[in-house]
């Protein structure tokens, strides 16, 4: 196969920046001080912990997903999706500083449910949150397979491979504080990139007509289930991205409690705007007549040489702070919350869990929809998991409260919802439109509160 001059010169941007995250995290990770393969205990100040939340948490998927939504939902939807990002933080500031403060030397969220409910509620959290995680890995390597070719002409295989090799050997050398290296400059520059290709987005189409277009394609319609919807995703999405231990492995490392909250406050509003923006451009691409959801933010820009190379050098930022944080929050929460090993099994484990959540990331067809099932199993953990943070309790108290929501989501879709023409079929909360079912989240979620106050009454 003959590859045009342009391509191969996409290709070697990719790998030069692959390769600068590698070069950095070997000359940086020695200076640092701490072993910190699981964490950086009290290291972390504001600063350096606001990037490095905004970074993990902006992966490729705010390219694709957030743009979906606009695409296919209305304003309630759009802005809904760009709270949802934010929430997550909003509920570290308040419960962040309780758990640390509950088992201050510790990596994961699951050792303190270890603490309050005992080992088998540990391995029962961990399961769900590497779910979750995985799923967030998979729509990430998807996302690589649907924007490289459409901004780089590159194959989104050979993109895959090697973002997940570079990630996976950076890592491999000394694992969440090379991910706390990498964050720093990929923050910095996802900020700026950013800036800058939102800056020629309005430049080549125009403010008004982007406005304009965003209005046609539903931005300033506000109906009963787009608001429906919306509660849903920020339902969803909070429940879900709580139980992320990329987010705990850098709440752990924060100095001090004053640390978390202002860092949790402005990481909270940096991905708030980016993807409130997104979402925006989602509904501009509908109104400008983009038939492809996921690409509907991206086609909007015409890429020359110039606006190509940001463009690539963006999503190959986003991509690789992503997914670094997810390998490492996977392999620390397996290694010291299942199978209770060392560093060594921890990179056996990340390289397993890379690979395979690469693999299937070819099934993919809707980013957004890969999301929906972990959130749903999220939403019923969730009051379970933090209900009376201080308070001992017992396994049961949680894994009887999540089965009972859980199952009670699955019977209401069973009973209630036509499956025959719903998108999401039994097991992924979808509505008519293929956005998040606002009564399958708040059955799962009512029933997981009404199980764990009935459970706690009879103790």
């Amino acid at each position: 196969m003959q590859i045009s001059a342009n391509v191969l010169i996409n290709y070697i941007l990719i790998f030069f920046i692959l390769l600068l995250f590698l070069a950095l995290t070997k000359r940086l990770s020695n200076k640092e001080a701490g072993d910190g393969y699981f964490v950086m205990l009290k290291s972390q100040n504001t600063f350096n912990l606001s990037l490095s939340f905004y970074a993990s948490g902006m992966g490729l998927w705010i390219i694709a997903s957030p743009a979906e939504v606009g695409w296919y939902g209305l304003g309630f939807d759009v802005i809904g999706y760009a709270i949802s990002a934010a929430t997550p933080f909003a509920l570290l500031y308040f419960v962040g500083p309780k758990i640390v403060e509950a088992v201050p030397d510790k990596a994961t969220l699951p050792q303190y449910i270890n603490k309050q409910y005992g080992n088998f509620a540990q391995i029962f959290v961990s399961i769900v949150a590497i779910i979750y995680m995985s799923a967030f890995l998979i729509a990430e390597f998807a996302s690589i397979n649907f924007l490289f070719p459409e901004i780089s002409n590159t194959s989104g295989i050979i993109v895959c491979l090697a973002i997940a090799v570079i990630t996976f050997l950076y890592l491999n050398l000394s694992g969440f504080k090379a991910s706390l290296i990498t964050d720093r400059f990929q923050g910095i520059s996802i900020i700026i990139l950013l800036f800058i290709v939102f800056s020629l987005w309005i430049s080549q189409n125009g403010l008004e007509d982007i406005i304009k277009a965003a209005n046609i394609g539903g931005l300033n319609s506000f109906t009963l289930p787009s608001f429906k919807s919306a509660i849903a995703v920020i339902l969803a999405v909070t429940a879900a991205e709580i139980f992320s231990q990329g987010y705990w492995q850098r709440t752990y490392s924060a100095l001090d409690d004053s640390v978390i909250k202002k860092s949790s406050i402005f990481a909270g509003l940096g991905c708030f705007s980016t993807v409130l923006i997104l979402g925006i451009a989602g509904s501009s691409g509908a109104g400008f007549g983009i038939e492809n959801p996921s690409l509907s933010f991206i086609q909007q820009i015409q890429l020359n040489s110039f606006s190509r190379i940001l463009v690539i050098a963006l999503c190959t930022m986003l991509v690789a702070s992503s997914i670094d944080t997810l390998q490492s929050a996977i392999s620390s929460t397996m290694a010291l919350d299942i199978v209770k090993s060392g560093i060594a099994e921890a990179k056996i484990i990340t390289l397993v869990i890379t690979f395979g959540s690469l693999t299937l990331s070819f099934f993919v067809t809707n980013i957004f929809s890969v999301f929906l099932f972990a959130d749903l199993l999220a939403v019923c953990l969730v009051f379970p998991a933090f209900y009376k943070i201080q308070m001992r309790k017992t396994s049961q108290g949680i894994v009887i409260p999540f089965s009972l929501g859980f199952v009670s989501s699955i019977l209401y879709r069973f009973y209630y919802i036509d499956l025959d023409i719903n998108p999401g079929g039994l097991f992924i909360p979808t509505d008519l439109y293929g956005l998040a079912d606002l009564n399958t989240f708040g059955v799962g979620f009512i029933f997981s509160v009404i199980g764990t106050l009935l459970y706690n009454r009879i103790k």
